[in-house]
């Protein structure tokens, strides 16, 4: 059985998952849920649910603080690269980097 991209979001771990906002043509707020693929220890990279699959990433400027810097990645290299950098990191253990199983799924259920 298959799970679709809502229930999975659903259930994934709060802290593997975010909601970010664009804005439409009249000027509203659009939400857009979004998983997280790869972390390093200053950056998270996030893909959102939507048809049109959007990357965004949050980079935390200092630290031990909670100040984040959030961007939409319009380059599929850094998307690459940033992938290649979680990866290289290896398990999750606090401190270094992972590709999580968010990539996986995301990758078997277009």
């Amino acid at each position: 059985m298959s799970l679709d991209p809502t229930t999975f979001f659903h259930h994934a771990a709060d802290e593997e998952k975010t909601t970010v906002y664009t804005q439409t043509a009249d000027g509203d707020l659009e939400p857009h849920d979004a998983l997280l693929i790869a972390q390093t220890p200053r950056r998270r990279l996030f893909v959102t649910l939507e048809k049109r699959r959007r990357y965004l990433t949050y980079t935390f400027l200092e630290e031990d603080s909670d100040e984040v810097e959030l961007e939409f990645v319009e380059d599929y290299q850094e998307v690459e690269e940033l992938l290649e950098d979680a990866g290289l990191y290896g398990s999750h253990d606090g401190e270094v980097g992972i590709v999580f199983h968010n990539l996986l799924f995301l990758l078997m259920n277009p």
